[in-house]
């Protein structure tokens, strides 16, 4: 991506004490020296990273394995945000390698806070993973109140990348031939639109080790990205407001790559997650590089920011829920230091998300009116 806008220096006042310090889309360094977790004639391997919070797991279909050359490392504490790791694999039928929190039975999804993952990695090329591929954040939840036995449990995806199809090119996000079952909704967030899909799996393995019936839920990303920050509580409020079976009880949260044949790999320079309050001083920075500032002052939303490439900007100001509440176009020209101001008569209290465009390319931030 290129860089179109940079920071407006002295809008550095407007950070709070607990911003995010690491953008991710800079963490470019390979990483070295990981720790190789061997599979051996396993289906499944987990453990904890020592030092960190993160738990790893990697998985192989084992109904038909296919081939077993599969590999998996991971980086450690010290290096990459903690959670960071790398892998290959060579025509399994279905592979999973994954790394972030594992709870088993923990609380509803609301007892973690606002969870986010940071992230930069690359990757091979594209239609190298067969029938189908997804990247990005994985879990399960498990839901005991329900009634309806497939219901009991759900699987999770928010799709960031993928390498492209049968169905699909890679540059085209994936869809429900690859998915099953239906969109049922739309989220914007993190600089673009995810189309949410819920399918039904039967006789399928989970985490009860056993085949089971069960919900998937998947929030698919339309501009696919490499590095960046995801919001990924933003996904669970919006699946729990589409009335979608979700969240009682945490197994996990992580990010994985999934790969059903073909022959790829995938090198993580930075991955971590965080649980976080929401900001105090109703003030949250851009997730990814070049840096967005937006306060508020006296409840109105102030967006600052420097043009390096002469054009029409355009920003944009939505609800959680993705419904555009105010928007406005701005001639910009190069290096030049800009302002403007979304008034608080049109909003109520509540999150918001400042999105703003320019040639092709979305920044987002957000923030929290009083």
């Amino acid at each position: 991506m290129k860089k179109i806008l940079s920071i407006l220096c002295l809008a550095t006042v407007l950070l709070p004490l607990n911003a995010q310090t690491v953008v991710p889309c800079e963490q470019t360094t390979p990483l070295t020296n990981g720790t190789p977790v061997v599979f051996g004639s396993a289906s499944q391997k987990t453990g904890n990273i020592a030092g960190t919070p993160f738990h790893y797991e990697i998985w192989l279909d084992s109904r038909n394995a296919g081939s077993r050359e599969v590999s998996f490392e991971y980086y450690g504490k010290d290096q990459g945000g903690g959670a960071a790791f790398k892998s290959s694999w060579v025509e399994p039928n279905n592979y999973l390698a994954r790394t972030g929190y594992f709870w088993n039975n923990g609380g509803h999804y609301t007892q973690y806070k606002n969870i986010f993952c940071d992230f930069n990695f690359t990757r091979s090329g594209r239609a190298t993973t067969g029938t189908w591929s997804y990247i990005g954040i994985y879990g399960w939840s498990r839901n005991p109140s329900r009634t309806n036995p497939g219901e009991k449990m759900t699987e999770y995806y928010i799709v960031e990348d993928w390498f492209g199809n049968k169905w699909q090119s890679d540059t085209t996000p994936v869809n429900i031939s690859t998915t099953g079952g239906s969109v049922v909704g739309t989220i914007n967030v993190d600089g673009s639109i995810y189309d949410i899909v819920m399918n039904v799996k039967t006789n399928a393995p989970s985490p009860n080790n056993s085949n089971d019936t069960f919900v998937q839920i998947f929030s698919i990303r339309r501009k696919q990205r490499k590095c960046g920050r995801i919001s990924v509580t933003e996904h669970f409020k919006k699946w729990e407001e589409l009335g979608l079976v979700f969240g009682e009880r945490m197994y996990e949260c992580k990010f994985k790559v999934e790969a059903g044949k073909g022959t790829g790999w995938i090198d993580f320079s930075y991955l971590t997650f965080s649980q976080e309050d929401p900001n105090s001083n109703n003030t949250l920075t851009v997730n990814v590089s070049p840096k967005l500032y937006v306060n508020t002052v006296n409840s109105n939303v102030n967006v600052n920011f420097m043009a390096i490439e002469s054009g029409e900007t355009h920003l944009g100001l939505y609800s959680v829920t993705g419904s555009l509440v105010s928007s406005a176009q701005l001639k910009t020209v190069a290096g030049e230091n800009y302002s403007y101001t979304f008034s608080r008569e049109k909003l109520s209290s509540g999150i918001y998300i400042v999105t703003m465009q320019n040639n092709g390319n979305v920044e987002q931030a957000k923030v929290v009116i009083p």
